[in-house]
């Protein structure tokens, strides 16, 4: 259950189809983490409310230009309680519905402040994220024209919501001046941050790794050629961030994994962490891929 490559910015990540070395391979856009002081058992269910409002549409970094953004025909805002404005179309509520599953209704309320749609055959972008100068909010867009397909969707959205798990306020810090930990193009992460631990586990030994900000698909290429043994895919090999989603796609996706190889063992990470195996059993019976 593969999707297409993505181009990545310091700004916003865009969902590419049809980036030809790369095939099908991850599918990932960038969002915000879950509250680490949430219990597990209610892990995405109880995220902070941002103590002030986001930025308005205008403040918002708009995503690079080489990432051929689809042109955008319906833009919503997104209420505190998840409602949209103005009235969407059935095919915007669909969308939106497709979000609140993965990323539960209160996780796509509290974080999501726009919801952007096109529908563009010409452009090769499925959809992206952009992130406001607050840090806390994000714009969300899709491009209709590739969305028909439930399965291919949902997987997207899971491995954009390991992005969620991942590098959110409450793993990275966006605004310092100096990392001494990991930069990733969207934030320092913080030294207690699972996307740390995960890049020490099985990142550490590589002398010819891509840089955890990497987006250049040449470099990506030819470390994947050079490790392809150690990734679920090739996308995975992009960057440190790429790999854990994909590694976290799978992990939901597909059954226990055994095994002591490097990619075994990526997948099996995330079972080592109560949050991670709750999030699993949500999403399974959610989507059905139990």
């Amino acid at each position: 259950m593969r999707s297409p490559w993505i181009a990545v910015t310091a700004t916003g990540v865009a969902i590419v189809l049809g980036a030809g070395l790369w095939g099908t391979v991850g599918a990932a856009a960038l969002a915000v983490s879950l509250a680490t002081s949430a219990s597990p058992d209610t892990w995405g269910e109880d995220l902070p409310v941002p103590s002030e409002p986001g930025p308005s549409a205008d403040e918002l970094e708009p995503p690079a230009d080489e990432l051929d953004p689809f042109a955008i025909t319906e833009v919503y805002e997104v209420g505190a309680d998840g409602t949209l404005s103005p009235e969407p179309t059935p095919e915007a509520a669909e969308v939106w519905a497709g979000i609140e599953r993965v990323f539960t209704p209160r996780g796509a309320a509290t974080r999501i402040e726009e919801l952007r749609l096109g529908r563009d055959v010409s452009s090769d972008t499925m959809a992206w994220v952009s992130r406001s100068q607050s840090g806390e909010y994000w714009t969300f867009a899709a491009n209709l024209s590739y969305a028909d397909d439930n399965d291919y969707w949902m997987a997207t959205l899971v491995h954009e919501y390991a992005h969620v798990l991942s590098l959110g306020p409450e793993s990275s810090d966006t605004f310092t001046e100096t990392c001494d930990t990991l930069w990733t193009g969207q934030g320092c992460l913080l030294a207690d941050a699972d996307l740390l631990t995960f890049s020490d586990l099985f990142w550490a030994d590589y002398t010819d790794a891509p840089d955890a900000d990497n987006i250049d698909v040449d470099i990506a290429e030819a470390f994947y050629a050079a490790h392809e043994q150690d990734f679920v895919d090739a996308y995975a090999a992009t960057n440190v961030t790429e790999d854990f989603a994909e590694s976290f796609l799978s992990y939901v996706s597909e059954d226990a994994v055994e095994g002591d190889d490097l990619l075994s063992r990526k997948i099996a990470f995330f079972g080592e962490y109560p949050r991670y195996v709750l999030v699993r059993e949500r999403l399974r019976a959610e989507l059905g891929w139990g």
